[in-house]
């Protein structure tokens, strides 16, 4: 059995905590919070323990989940590597890139798995959506669009807590950041619009990014990569939508997120086909730690490792420069 911990209490982490005990394989030990009033309610609620000082925690278990605010994500996760213990780290990995790569370095020299809570790449409908991509069910992929925006809803309040100093595609759209590239590949390019309805210019309602991807097919490396189209914030009017739809060389994708459905339409077709996803396995939350014990004990790379919770960050950094001086950012980026 994997014994885990958790590290910070608030949304995230109490999600993590009541999702350990339905994951196989391993053993919800302890919880740590500066706020010890916090961690101990949990703890009583579990039968397991308490800590305020999460290096007291390092000492009884095999990996820990980090879901503390990301400013304290580089600490927390170097110091969990540099003990030996293998780290699930929420995101977004980080803040800045100098912070992420030292969170990968500290988990490559210590022989460690780092792995980035990216729970979309766990919901059925993205599942499905990527094996028949992988499949070849609509070809070599030419466009995504995928979105993470609510209606308009401006102008806002700023948060007082630490939320109000973090961008929210950053806080947030990561989550979609990290998604179209898993459709996408490694991006090459951003051309980005960052705007406030609210007059915070640190602190945007929406964002648009065009990103260029370099995803090559074997049977033509000369073609273009895929163009995708990350939307994000309430500026959509009365709608909303956390769709994402993938075109290719054969047909076409339409991932409907909220209904957990998919819809293929092949060329020639007129009608789009609703697919199923498998929602028998593990997924969600539960799947995203279910995977990363199954990487621990088979001693395999996260689906989410670093290096992709790394170039997660990279693209909304590079959406937010792309923005403020009015280029198109060429990646990867200093």
């Amino acid at each position: 059995m994997t014994r885990i911990g958790v590290i910070g209490t608030g949304g995230m982490g109490s999600s993590h905590c009541s999702s350990l005990p339905q994951v196989e394989n391993c053993e919800f030990v302890g919880v740590a919070d500066l706020r010890l009033e916090a961690a101990q309610a949990i703890a009583e609620q579990h039968q397991i323990r308490a800590f305020q000082d999460y290096r007291e925690l390092l000492e009884i278990v095999d990996a820990v989940v980090v879901a503390t605010p990301p400013m304290a994500h580089r600490e927390v996760v170097v110091a969990a590597a540099e003990a030996g213990i293998h780290a699930f780290c929420e995101k977004p990995l980080s803040l800045t890139l100098g912070d992420a790569d030292a969170m990968i370095a500290a988990a490559d020299k210590a022989g460690t798995h780092l792995m980035v809570g990216q729970v979309l790449r766990f919901y059925p409908v993205h599942v499905l959506g990527k094996q028949l991509i992988d499949d070849g069910e609509i070809g070599d992929v030419t466009y995504i669009e995928t979105d993470y925006s609510g209606p308009y809803r401006g102008p806002r309040e700023r948060p007082s807590t630490w939320y109000g100093s973090v961008g929210g595609l950053l806080e947030n759209g990561i989550h979609k950041s990290d998604l179209i590239n898993w459709f996408g590949g490694t991006a090459l390019t951003v051309a980005a619009e960052v705007d406030s309805f609210s007059g915070h210019e640190d602190w945007e309602d929406y964002t648009v990014s065009l990103i260029r991807y370099d995803t090559k097919s074997a049977l033509n490396p000369d073609r273009s990569g895929a163009v995708g189209i990350l939307r994000w914030g309430g500026f959509m009017g009365a709608r909303g939508t956390s769709d994402t739809i993938i075109d290719g060389s054969k047909g076409s994708l339409r991932l409907d997120m909220g209904a957990d459905i998919a819809y293929l339409k092949k060329i020639g077709e007129s009608e789009w086909k609703p697919l199923i996803p498998d929602r028998t396995v593990p997924h969600g939350v539960v799947g995203e730690l279910t995977h990363f014990v199954d990487c621990i004990r088979e001693d395999k790379t996260p689906l989410v490792d670093g290096r992709a919770g790394r170039h997660a960050v990279e693209v909304v950094l590079a959406t937010y420069r792309s923005a403020k001086e009015k280029i198109k950012v060429s990646l990867p980026i200093s």
